[in-house]
C-alpha cells in the first residue's frame, strides 16, 4: 500500500467522509508532499540537514533546537514551537522516530480533535472538497497567502484524490432499482452465442440447468444472458455435485 492510500485509509477509519479526506490530503500535499519526514526547503539550506538527516538528527539527539528552530516538519509542516514540542512529545511517548507516518497521522487527528473542532465537524460532513478543504486552509494551516488562487489551488489538489479514491458509482435505491430492472429486461432472453452452443448442451443434458418459464414457441426459456444469483450459483453447484457423486 502506498503513502497516498495508507493516508486515504486512516483518514477515513477516523470518520472524515470523502470530501473531507480529499480536502485534508489536498493540504498536506500543498504543505509537504505527503512525506512525514518533510524539512521545509528554505531550513534544508538554513541549518545544513536533508530531510533524512534533520530526521535522524531528532531521533538520536543530536539536533536538540527542534521545537524551536520554527522550521516546518511533517505532514502538516508543524512550525510553532508549542506544536512542535507536542508533536515531540506524542513521538516519544509512542515510542517513534519524529518522522513515523503513523505517529504523525494520529498525532495531527489529535490536534484536530482537541484544538480544531470545528475544523474536524467540517472534514466528517463536508458536501465538497473545496469546503473542506479551506476549512483546512483557513483554520488549521494557515498559511501567509490564503487568496483565491491558493484555495483553488489546494482544491485542485483535494479533488485529485476525490478522484482517486472515493467512490463513484453511489446511486440512490431507487435510482439502482431502476437501472436493475432495465438490465434485466434487457438480458432476460434464450439467446446465446455460438461459441457455447456444445457447453449450454452439455449443462442440459447433465441437468444442471433449469428452464426458466417456456418460450412463447414452447421451448425452454434457459435465460442464458441472465443475472446469475448466489442462490442459482449454489444449486448449480450442488447439482454438479450430485451428477459427479462429489
Amino acid at each position: 500500500m502506498n503513502t497516498d492510500e495508507k493516508i486515504w485509509r486512516y483518514l477515513k477509519s477516523v470518520g472524515l467522509n470523502d470530501y473531507g479526506a480529499a480536502g485534508l490530503m489536498g493540504n498536506l500535499y500543498a504543505e509537504s508532499g505527503l512525506k512525514s519526514t518533510n524539512l521545509q526547503n528554505s531550513y534544508e539550506r538554513k541549518l545544513g540537514y536533508s530531510d533524512a538527516d534533520y530526521t535522524a538528527a531528532v531521533d538520536n539527539g543530536i539536533y536538540t533546537n527542534f521545537v524551536r528552530d520554527s522550521a516546518g516538519y511533517g505532514l502538516a509542516q508543524w512550525t510553532y514551537w508549542s506544536r512542535k514540542q507536542a508533536l515531540l512529545a506524542f513521538c516519544k511517548a509512542a515510542g517513534t522516530s519524529i518522522g513515523n507516518l503513523d505517529m504523525q497521522l494520529r498525532f495531527l487527528m489529535k490536534e484536530l480533535s482537541e484544538g480544531y473542532s470545528g475544523v474536524l465537524a467540517t472534514l466528517k460532513n463536508a458536501s465538497s472538497v473545496l469546503e473542506a478543504s479551506n476549512a483546512v486552509l483557513l483554520q488549521f494551516e494557515r498559511p501567509a497567502d490564503q487568496g483565491k488562487a491558493v484555495q483553488q489551488k489546494r482544491a485542485s489538489y483535494g479533488r485529485t484524490y476525490y478522484d482517486r479514491f472515493a467512490q463513484q458509482d453511489d446511486i440512490s435505491i431507487d435510482e439502482f432499482s431502476t437501472l436493475f430492472a432495465q438490465m434485466r429486461k434487457g438480458l432476460q432472453s434464450n439467446h446465446a452465442a455460438s461459441y457455447s452452443e456444445d457447453a449450454r448442451q452439455w449443462v442440459v443434458d447433465k441437468g444442471l440447468i433449469a428452464g426458466g418459464g417456456q418460450l412463447p414457441d414452447g421451448s425452454p426459456n434457459y435465460m442464458w444472458n441472465d443475472l446469475l444469483t448466489r442462490e442459482q450459483f449454489v444449486t448449480v453447484l450442488y447439482r454438479f455435485a450430485k451428477v459427479f457423486d462429489l
